[in-house]
């Protein structure tokens, strides 16, 4: 599975993001870059396999059945638990890392842009790259 969750900050070297209790089996956990901190908002490698040029809608919870929100300081207001579909099918999410905030082109009015993104594995293994905009999350890109 190419989804590489950071493990930053987690002395034991446990995956970033993962719920207690369900085993993440054959997700690598990133080590700090060669050259150097990542670049603030940058995603830790790999890159999604394919990037979609219409982003799907979906609709992220968490265990309790409320949807996953990101604050003003970029803190998810709880673990995501199921990723639910414009079809209605609904993913177990077994393994998560971000949110990465990110503030583009703040410095010009018209074309500034605030998101966050979201890396996330469902159960079947399938690993894609969330991006909450304007409220919505949407499926941005996948991985291979």
């Amino acid at each position: 599975v190419p989804f590489v969750p950071s493990d930053e900050g987690n002395p034991d070297g446990s995956v970033a993001g993962r719920r207690s209790g369900l085993p993440v089996a054959g997700l690598p956990v990133a080590g700090p870059s060669v050259d150097g901190p990542p670049w603030p908002g940058a995603l830790p490698g790999p890159s999604p396999a394919a990037v979609h040029a219409a982003p799907v809608a979906v609709d992220l919870r968490d265990a309790e059945g409320r949807s996953v929100v990101v604050d003003g300081r970029g803190n998810l207001s709880s673990p995501p638990c199921r990723l639910r579909s414009g079809g209605g099918r609904e993913e177990e999410v077994v393994a998560w890392a971000g949110p990465w905030p990110v503030d583009e082109r703040w410095w010009d009015p018209r074309r500034h842009r605030r998101r966050v993104r979201l890396q996330m594995v469902d159960g079947d293994g399938m690993a894609r790259l969330l991006v909450l905009e304007a409220g919505a999350w949407k499926v941005a890109a996948t991985y291979d």
